[in-house]
């Protein structure tokens, strides 16, 4: 069974990675306003849907049955190697096949945090320095892409746990009788 758990988890994971890519390609296709567009946001359904569809495998494979510990594995599993796929996909993305294309999101980043200080009646000074912080350095480097991974995975514990909360199905300790 413990072989059966890494496989799903692992299987899945790659599936989620390999569509945060395909989704994270189209969004690069569709230029700088579509990364910061609300429509952006829909990404998250990806990895949460296959996790999701993990764990209710890993269930069927158990013959309708998965303790809570097996599901939090596997869907923790998904969410983690799916995470980390998509993540070296937008390393690699920003830092050597499109530098400008980093460059300029990185500008449209800083414009819509500049609108956004301003609806909050933050003052110049602080809008500013905001700015000004946003646009010195590498918002990308790989150090800064694995600290965005590990607060990733903290927030996709708590997803898995949720999930596995919700699909768990303790098998009984005795067997029913059939009349």
């Amino acid at each position: 069974m413990e072989n059966k758990q890494t496989n799903v988890g692992l299987t899945y994971g790659l599936i989620s990675g390999l569509a945060s890519v395909i989704f994270s390609l189209l969004l690069y296709l569709g230029g700088v306003k579509w990364f910061i567009n609300p429509v952006a946001y829909a990404g998250f359904l990806i990895p949460v849907i296959i996790a999701v569809l993990a764990g209710l495998k890993q269930k069927k494979l158990n013959e309708g049955y998965l303790d809570f510990a097996a599901a939090l594995k596997v869907v923790f599993t998904t969410f983690v190697i799916g995470t980390v796929i998509s993540t070296l996909f937008s390393y690699m993305l920003f830092n050597f096949i499109d530098v400008p294309f980093r460059e300029a999101l990185t500008q449209e980043t800083a414009e819509k945090t500049q609108q956004m200080m301003q609806k909050f009646g933050a003052s110049q000074e602080q809008i500013d320095k905001a700015t000004e912080d946003m646009m010195k350095g590498n918002n990308y480097s790989f150090g800064k892409q694995m600290l965005g991974t590990a607060f990733f995975c903290i927030f996709w514990f708590v997803v898995s746990l949720i999930i596995a909360a919700i699909i768990k199905k303790k098998k009984p300790e005795f067997p029913t009788v059939a009349q």
